[in-house]
Order: structure tokens, then C-alpha cells, then sequence
């Protein structure tokens, strides 16, 4: 009888896409696991279900993990998830060309403090605009990565905005649609930079740990799976995420290359996360990134 696996996620992004292909093939079957994806909404509801035992295993960006790491959370990063460097993308309406066009314009962030607040103000202050005096830097809460904020006043009831931040596969739809283009990726700026993560409690890698091992296993097969068949693995996809083929082909193969398919984290890239929360003002652990870690 197979082992039931719930693997918790907080986003329904590009990067939750080798978990499905995984499945579909039977690389996780092979391996005697029966996947579970549970979706959180939110770093912080999936820390507490990572420390609650209601998933054995999580995917969140590395800084919510750090503060809930520094909050108590009983857990160690054991992998990194394909979007190992921030994959990002500063989108804007199709009027406007560069950064230095943002001047007088709304810019969406998540919320005042956050990840992508932060890297919002540097990428503003490369072309010498001051953040909130030269640009309104709105908070989308809910509303965050969704398409809608780019569509017409009001539509969708959601703010709206003339920039913020895309990831994929949603980068390609809003290009197919014609209601954004490409204006800045944040890896430009960050290019060694461990983002996605893969946790563990201390619990589940003490008592369950031959099992997370065929789960990492698998999870790495299916990462190398979806990059030795780009054509197959787009056919699913646009099934997954209920868009045209060649719109999820798009924003596969945008990003393919820089996956990080051996799920290997990058301790440089970790270090640099953890000089960036410093820098925000943000809860940073005090320990090193080898205290963090257990790789599996």
C-alpha cells in the first residue's frame, strides 16, 4: 500500500508544475508515495501546517520561512524548489517602456514591508525615481499576481495598477492577451539568489525521513522529466493550468534553463537572502545557512 504524502504549497505558480507532471507519470507512484498537494495561500498558514503535521513537506519562498524560522518553527530547508533565483518579472501596461516611464504611476506590491516592496524600491531607485514621492506603491493583499489589476479600471474588483509583479505562467497569458509586457526581471538585480525553498519539521526528519527521501527523489525525477520533454510536458500543463498550448509552452521554455532541477540549494544564494532581510529591518536568524539546512 503506498504511503499518502501531503506536500503543502502557497501558490498556484509554474513552480508547483512538477508536482502535477510527477503524478501524471507515476514517478511519485514508483516510489510507493500517493501525492497530496494542499495549497495555504500564504508562507505563514503553511509554516503552521508544516508545524501542526498536516503536511510532511512544503514549498514557500525563503524569506517567510526565515522569519517563522525565527518565530520557533521546528523545520530545516532540504531542498530548493525549480524557482531557485528570483524569477520575477516587473510587468507594466504596454504604453509604458522602461522603469524611468513609472514616474506619476501606480506600482503594485503584496504589502508595505514585503519581499517584493523591497525589491520594488531598488529597481525604482536605479533610474533615480523616490519611491512614494515619484511613484504610489500600492498594496494588492489578495489581488497580488493577478491579472486583473492590469485590465481596465474596476475590473474584477480589484486595484488597479500600471506595474507590479508576474510570475509564470500567468506572464505569458497576460502577454497573449495584450494587457502587459515585460518591463524588468528582479534576477537582473539578485542574480545569485536562493528564493524557493523545500522544508521539513524536525519531527517528520526524524521519524519519516526514508519516506521524504522518495519524495525528494521523486520530485527531482520529475523536475528532469519536465525538462527532457518540454513539447509533452507543455501538453499537460496547458491542461493544468486551463491554458492554450502554445501560451504555457511560452512560459515553460521563458524559464526552463535556469531551473534548478537536482533541487540543489545554492548556499551563496541563501547568504545573500539573508543579507537582504538584514537589510530590510526583517527577523533574520542569527545561526548560519549550514544550521538551516539538511539536505536530502
Amino acid at each position: 500500500m503506498a504511503d499518502r504524502l501531503f506536500w503543502g504549497v502557497p501558490s498556484f505558480w509554474i513552480e508547483r508544475f512538477p508536482l502535477y507532471y510527477g503524478k501524471h507519470l507515476g514517478i511519485f507512484a514508483a516510489e510507493g508515495i500517493d501525492l497530496r498537494i494542499r495549497y495555504y495561500w500564504g508562507g505563514p498558514e503553511l509554516a503552521r501546517a508544516v508545524a501542526g503535521g498536516e503536511v510532511l513537506i512544503g514549498e514557500m519562498g525563503m524569506p517567510p520561512f526565515l522569519k517563522a524560522y525565527s518565530e520557533g518553527l521546528k523545520a530545516r530547508v532540504v531542498g530548493s524548489s525549480v524557482i531557485q533565483q528570483l524569477d520575477h518579472y516587473l510587468v507594466s501596461r504596454p504604453g509604458l517602456a522602461g522603469l524611468s516611464d513609472l514616474r506619476g504611476r501606480r506600482v503594485g506590491i503584496l504589502s508595505p514591508g514585503s519581499c517584493d516592496d523591497y525589491f520594488a524600491r531598488v529597481m525604482l531607485r536605479s533610474v533615480d525615481l523616490v519611491p512614494e514621492r515619484e511613484v504610489e506603491l500600492v498594496p494588492l493583499g489578495s489581488a497580488y499576481g493577478k491579472l486583473a489589476c492590469f485590465g481596465p479600471e474596476g475590473h474584477g474588483r480589484v486595484p488597479n495598477v500600471d506595474a507590479g509583479f508576474l510570475v509564470e505562467p500567468f506572464v505569458a497569458q497576460g502577454e497573449a492577451s495584450g494587457l502587459i509586457r515585460i518591463m524588468a526581471a528582479v534576477r537582473d538585480y539578485y542574480p545569485r539568489y536562493q528564493w524557493g525553498i523545500i522544508l521539513a519539521s524536525d519531527e517528520a526528519l526524524e521519524t519519516r525521513l526514508d519516506l521524504l527521501e522518495r519524495a525528494m527523489g521523486a520530485f527531482r525525477r520529475s523536475c528532469r522529466a519536465v525538462a527532457g520533454d518540454p513539447e509533452g510536458a507543455a501538453a499537460y500543463g496547458a491542461q493544468v493550468f486551463r491554458l492554450p498550448k502554445a501560451v504555457f509552452r511560452k512560459a515553460l521554455l521563458r524559464d526552463l534553463e535556469r531551473w534548478a532541477l537536482d533541487a540543489q540549494l545554492d548556499l551563496e544564494g541563501m547568504d545573500n537572502c539573508l543579507r537582504v532581510q538584514a537589510q530590510m529591518g526583517g527577523a533574520a536568524p542569527t545561526l548560519g545557512v549550514g544550521d538551516l539546512c539538511r539536505q536530502l
